[in-house]
């Protein structure tokens, strides 16, 4: 029996999963974060244009010659497997409505050949078969994770699914990512200090209604006040001036949604990687919408431990609250995740609430 009184039509975090340079679950990999361990080291051969060794964050129990696909399928099917484990009694006769909404990166799977091969073999590592549900896929970079858990919250809603698990993987560590990240001068390395270090992960949550988690005698870890996703039209690497319009609208969208009058954020989780254009444009953002943060520089950027992880940041981003509640370190009950796809317009935000805590 669940511990706390649940909504029966709100939803809910019920388990997480995650695979990371710096932790192979989810305690040891927001342990590792909290208290400040890094990935971060030379790559065993890959060389940058200034003849430097580049400095990835790589999952070293992972060959460093696997391949792209094999490493995103194996990161992801870990992840999964640790968040579906609270479900496994249940999942036999739960499994035809469960629903999968998967995160992907076009920027290093760029054809839909690679993207279904990594959803093919993903299923089959998790134990699903042909005649199970499709996998949703959302290829659209780091804020790729919240649309997909955006996706998931209408399913359940409109009673499609009784649960969904929501994720993303990601790698840059293939030498042809890489050589590409270098030669399009966002490689952060002695010569340049506003790129972003490549790292790898997955990471997984499955959701559901209050109504169900009750049902089937599961505690949620977190209730999830508000999802929002919106566009930005001055991206990245254009001629443009950023202003932060969309992730402003991302953080509206929540705020206005699931944030009662006398709640504050606490804190956040985000994507920042050591690019300007992240912190410029939660600056714009944050002066928009400061009445709803306690304070706005209270934030944790995972990406300094496990380094960038593209598609897979949105879903790792939401199992830090849910370790930091678990643990009772968090600064507050109520917190944001958010994230902004590198060159493309998609930017997006995620409230959630310590289970038990007043909305008052």
């Amino acid at each position: 029996m669940t511990s706390s009184p649940l909504d029966r039509d709100r939803i809910y975090i019920v388990s997480a999963g995650a695979q990371t340079s710096v932790g192979r679950s989810v305690p040891a990999a927001a342990a590792a974060v909290r208290c400040g361990i890094s990935a971060y080291a030379e790559h065993p051969f890959m060389i940058d244009k200034h003849g430097e060794p580049m400095v990835v964050a790589r999952a070293d129990w992972l060959d460093v010659t696997l391949p792209l696909a094999d490493r995103l399928v194996t990161l992801a099917v870990d992840a999964a497997q640790e968040a579906l484990h609270p479900l496994a009694e249940q999942l036999p006769s739960l499994r035809s409505r469960l629903r999968i909404h998967f995160s992907l990166s076009a920027e290093n799977l760029p054809n839909a050949a690679q993207q279904q091969d990594v959803l093919i073999r993903f299923a089959s590592g998790v134990g699903f078969t042909a005649a199970d549900p499709p996998i949703l896929p959302v290829v659209a970079g780091h804020a790729g994770g919240f649309l997909a858990l955006e996706n998931a919250c209408r399913q359940l809603r409109r009673g499609e699914a009784l649960f969904c698990l929501v994720g993303g993987a990601d790698s840059w560590l293939s030498p042809e990512r890489l050589e590409a990240v270098d030669y399009a001068g966002d490689l952060h390395s002695v010569n340049f200090s506003w790129g972003f270090t490549p790292g790898e992960g997955a990471g997984f949550c499955v959701v559901t209604t209050g109504e169900m988690a009750r049902r089937c005698g599961l505690v949620p870890l977190a209730e999830l006040l508000a999802v929002a996703t919106a566009q930005e039209t001055k991206l990245m690497g254009t001629k443009t001036v950023c202003l932060g319009e969309g992730l402003t609208t991302a953080f509206r969208g929540v705020l206005s949604a699931g944030l009662a009058p006398a709640q504050r954020i606490a804190h956040c989780y985000c994507d920042f990687n050591g690019e300007t254009y992240r912190a410029e444009e939660y600056g714009f953002s944050i002066c928009r919408t400061r009445e709803g943060f306690e304070d706005p520089g209270s934030f944790t950027a995972a990406a300094q431990a496990w380094g960038d992880v593209g598609a897979a940041s949105g879903p790792l981003s939401l199992i830090l609250p849910l370790a930091a509640w678990s643990r009772g370190y968090a600064k507050g009950p109520v917190t944001l995740a958010f994230g902004s796809s590198a060159r493309a317009p998609l930017r997006a935000a995620a409230l959630l609430q310590q289970l038990g805590a007043s909305e008052a």
